[in-house]
């Protein structure tokens, strides 16, 4: 089976598209604002909650994998509410929303503490307690 080569148009529009992605992605090195953390919301639409949290890659955390014991990307200050908020949820009805991606830890920081102060604004329950702290990631280990 051969591969077609893409037309000349597509070549050109995934050309334009890349460059704007790099451009985008040298400015927001330059502004600081680039890094690896990512910014998401769970949200339990039928008690009116949510929790903000930080997360180190592209990958989402689940809180409920592990409820009997801390999560890595959770904050030993939040843990408690965060696990009574599970299980006076059951861990079911949540919904999960990315909020920023690629982002830089001081960035992080301020759009977390932004959508909790949204959040809050628009009267729903929020749960997090360590809202000014960043995720204290754990360190790699050497192989």
């Amino acid at each position: 089976m051969t591969l077609k080569p893409k037309p000349i148009e597509a070549q050109e529009k995934t050309g334009k598209l890349r460059e704007l992605r790099l451009a985008d992605e040298t400015a927001r090195k330059a502004a600081g604002t680039w890094g690896d953390l990512t910014v998401g919301e769970v949200t339990h639409e039928a008690s009116g909650s949510t929790y903000v949290q930080i997360w180190k890659g592209s990958r989402r955390p689940d809180l409920a994998v592990a409820p009997s014991a801390t999560a890595a990307h959770v904050p030993v200050e939040d843990w408690p509410a965060v696990l009574a908020w599970l299980k006076a949820t059951r861990a079911t009805g949540f919904g999960h929303n990315v909020i920023g991606w690629t982002l830089s830890k001081a960035e992080a920081q301020r759009i977390k503490a932004s959508r909790i102060a949204e959040r809050r604004g628009a009267g729903l329950t929020v749960i997090n307690v360590a809202e000014d702290n960043v995720v204290k990631l754990p360190k790699r280990r050497k192989a």
